[in-house]
């Protein structure tokens, strides 16, 4: 799947830290194959495409993800790799967060997530990388369109009622998935995400002007579908 025209110029603007770049496919599978563990594709296609990246906002660096797995000198030392098996599946330890406090795991099967050490959870926030970086490419977009953000994050009561009313909103296909929507009601964009720390949904707006959010965000209350 190719990138949007919106993602694919975000990321030109992008950041890498090459200490964790390494392009060589079969380099990352001989790597993998040392350490007895299977050379699974989306592991691999997170390396050679993804890990180094630095995703970040103009203006709020607090937001930056820090997309790294294995280095040049892990490949090199032979390091042992990172990761945890969670009910037959591979996790693979895959970045950090400038301010937000938790593991981020990339799956075998390409999903990011998060993970607790606690209770051995796992928290699904993306299907892909590729809809991580749509994601960061998408309120990169509101902050050039100058659109105002309305600071809170809103957790989601109503999943239903709020489909009813975007049903016949239009949707940004490139950054959505079963974790992530995105959607245009009332001239408000609307992004539904799911929370770091629980796999729940929670709702976040930017509008032209703060009253026109505000008014929304009363609407939304009034008919339950947030709080």
């Amino acid at each position: 799947m190719n990138f949007s025209n919106t993602a694919a110029k975000y990321q030109d603007r992008l950041k890498w830290d090459s200490r964790f770049v390494v392009k060589d496919r079969q380099e990352v599978i001989d790597y993998l194959k040392r350490q007895n563990i299977e050379p699974f594709k989306h592991v691999i296609d997170f390396q050679v495409k993804y890990s180094g990246i630095e995703l970040t906002l103009p203006g709020k660096p607090g937001t930056t993800f820090y997309a790294h797995l294995f280095s040049q000198n892990d490949i090199k030392s032979d390091a042992e790799i990172d990761h945890v098996k969670i009910n037959g599946r591979s996790y693979f330890f895959c970045g950090d967060h400038e301010t937000a406090q938790f593991w981020f795991v990339l799956s075998e099967t390409g999903e990011i997530c998060t993970y607790n050490n606690q209770d051995e959870s796992i928290n699904p926030l993306f299907s892909s990388f590729q809809k991580f970086i749509e994601t960061y490419a998408q309120q990169h977009r509101q902050r050039q369109n100058k659109l105002y953000e309305h600071p809170p994050y809103y957790k989601l009561k109503n999943s239903t009622a709020l489909q009813e009313l975007v049903s016949t909103s239009p949707e940004y296909t490139p950054a959505n998935d079963q974790y992530n929507q995105w959607y245009t009601a009332n001239d408000i964009v609307i992004y539904q995400g799911t929370w770091f720390q629980a796999p729940t949904a929670f709702i976040h707006m930017y509008g032209k002007r703060e009253a026109d959010c505000e008014k929304f965000v009363q609407s939304l209350k009034a008919k339950g579908i947030i709080e």
